[in-house]
């Protein structure tokens, strides 16, 4: 029986929000105590093994989540399918593993080579990395109180065993073992659920799909972790300026993609059945639903972004003040991008066209990061505004793609979208009211989110927007119904 979409959001929001708790809870923490040269050590490892992780994965996560939707009502199918995928990333987790390790014992200094070699550890959890099967299925609930639970024990050793500002090692090895475990709880309960088989496996058929989805996220590397690797040819402390607003708006990016990327699975599902009408319903519900938080959220962080720099930094890292608000703009653009890619673009095996589009302003981003490095001109500014270029670029050319060649009526600006930006923008007089009348940092932080949300909420109720009254009924019939 399929799960209400609106219960799954519930979960998915509850998830991310704990996500974003974390991060917020321990990032200062983080920040504030470690040196900031060895600091930004971590983050390049960071980078580095993110490539390596991309490639260990292999395209098995999003592939994975798309197929067994298609297949969820039989039994036997999704055992085959989450077998061969399986055994397909156990083999590649391993090859990048062992090249990865190779690589890192060549081409890294000894003094910093352990931190690069405990973080591919990750590499080793990832092995058991099957979270798209409980995604596919929509086994929200589990997910949920697993991930909460197991974040919570790496929160409590964070402040418990990290209290120096030179245990970025010990730091690299809890987030390797909290992975694992992540992980493996949810290996045994999906083996327990859909036992292994070794027979009947299929292999051939599955390569070419997952390569395609391989080289997309290859090719997401020409923007955003292309920056970072750029700006640590000029120096390691500017990777830390690029990447924490880039974390930030991340963690954020993801909570608001909770609203709308549990229909994934029921949009592939509509899609194999050729129910045209409902997967259009539910698409335009959805993308209309998303854009009613991001505004808000993303003009939260642009307006606040000196507070949030300085909870994170104690004026540490005060030059990511001007990154995050650039960042905060770009999550808008990529809110859409996470709508045009995985609600329609993917379910409707359209790979090779996001593949070529990728391709082709990724190189443009290269282009502009490699001029700006010559000219003596990439600071974690330039790299965020060539990236945000490129991207807008982008999206031009895949919405003409949505709606002259595939012929979605999909409405990408209409009046509720204009006005969920322009009820935003009051998010400007209103934090710098609260801030001229010398509240703080963290008293215009803490006073700017309830008061910003009262009117922006309240406007589009006195509006009668149908969005929103749609999501009030929704949440407020499952309040009731929950007592």
């Amino acid at each position: 029986m399929a799960k209400s979409i609106t219960t799954n959001s519930i979960y998915n929001f509850i998830l991310k929000v704990f996500r974003l708790i974390v991060p917020v809870l321990v990032g200062p923490y983080i920040q504030r105590l470690f040196d900031k040269e060895l600091y930004g050590v971590f983050n390049d490892a960071s980078t580095w093994l993110e490539f390596a992780v991309i490639f260990g994965v292999f395209g098995i996560y999003t592939y994975g989540v798309r197929e067994v939707a298609s297949v969820r009502d039989s039994a036997e199918k999704c055992q085959k399918l989450y077998s061969s995928l399986f055994f397909i990333g156990l083999a590649t987790n391993t090859i990048v593993l062992a090249a990865y390790t190779g690589i890192i014992f060549f081409s890294v200094p000894s003094l910093n080579r352990v931190i690069y070699l405990v973080l591919g550890g990750k590499v080793f959890a990832n092995i058991f990395m099957v979270e798209w099967l409980n995604e596919a299925i929509e086994n929200y609930r589990f997910i949920t109180i697993k991930t909460i639970v197991v974040r919570l024990l790496y929160v409590i050793g964070i402040f418990a065993l990290i209290k120096k500002p030179d245990d970025v090692v010990k730091y690299s090895v809890l987030i390797v073992l909290t992975d694992l475990l992540n992980n493996l709880i949810s290996f045994v309960y999906v083996t327990r659920k859909i036992p292994m088989r070794l027979h009947g496996l299929e292999f051939k058929r599955h390569i070419p799909a997952l390569i395609s989805i391989l080289i997309i996220s290859n090719i997401n590397l020409l923007y955003t972790q292309l920056d970072r690797i750029m700006l640590g040819r000029t120096d390691k402390v500017a990777i830390t300026i690029f990447k924490t607003p880039l974390d930030i708006t991340y963690m954020i990016g993801n909570l608001l993609a909770s609203i709308v990327l549990v229909v994934v699975p029921r949009l592939a599902y509509y899609s194999a059945g050729d129910r045209n009408e409902d997967f259009m319903t539910l698409l335009n519900k959805s993308y209309r639903s998303f854009m009613l938080v991001v505004f808000p959220a993303c003009m939260g962080v642009a307006c606040l972004a000196p507070e949030i720099m300085w909870i994170y930094g104690g004026g540490k890292y005060d030059e990511s003040i001007p990154v995050l608000v650039i960042f905060a703009i770009r999550t808008m653009e990529s809110a859409v991008y996470t709508i045009c890619a995985n609600q329609v673009l993917y379910v409707l095996h359209q790979e090779q066209f996001l593949i070529r589009v990728l391709l082709v302003f990724g190189l443009l981003n290269a282009i502009l990061d490699g001029a700006f490095l010559a000219l003596g001109i990439l600071t974690p500014v330039t790299a965020v505004l060539t990236t945000l270029f490129a991207e807008v670029l982008l999206m031009a050319v895949i919405f003409w793609y949505i709606r002259v060649k595939l012929g979605l009526p999909m409405h990408f600006f209409d009046k509720a979208n204009v006005r969920y930006l322009l009820l935003s923008l009051s998010f400007i007089p209103i934090v710098l009211g609260l801030r001229a009348l010398g509240t703080g940092n963290i008293g215009t932080a803490l006073l700017s989110v309830p008061v910003c949300m009262l009117v922006y909420f309240g406007a589009l109720l006195l509006l009668k927007d149908e969005t929103m009254l749609f999501l009030s009924k929704k949440l407020l019939g499952k309040l009731v119904r929950s007592k």
